[in-house]
């Protein structure tokens, strides 16, 4: 099952901010985005899907290219 991951990162101004991830089994990947509804929402939708963690990287990366 996918889910959430917060790590706090240090801005280039300095502050401290939480940014928020995706993981499953042995895949973790961090700071993908400080918006953790839309994240929140990524992971419903690989867990809807029942997205393969084999892709990770590649949903990711889709994910990414929406801007």
């Amino acid at each position: 099952m996918w889910e959430l991951t917060t790590v706090r990162i240090t801005a280039d101004d300095g502050r401290e901010v939480e940014s928020y991830g995706i993981s499953i089994g042995n895949t973790v990947i961090n700071d993908i985005s400080p918006d953790k509804h839309e994240i929140t929402e990524f992971v419903r939708q690989l867990n809807r899907l029942g997205a393969s963690e084999i892709h990770a990287y590649d949903l990711v990366e889709d994910f990414l290219g929406r801007y």
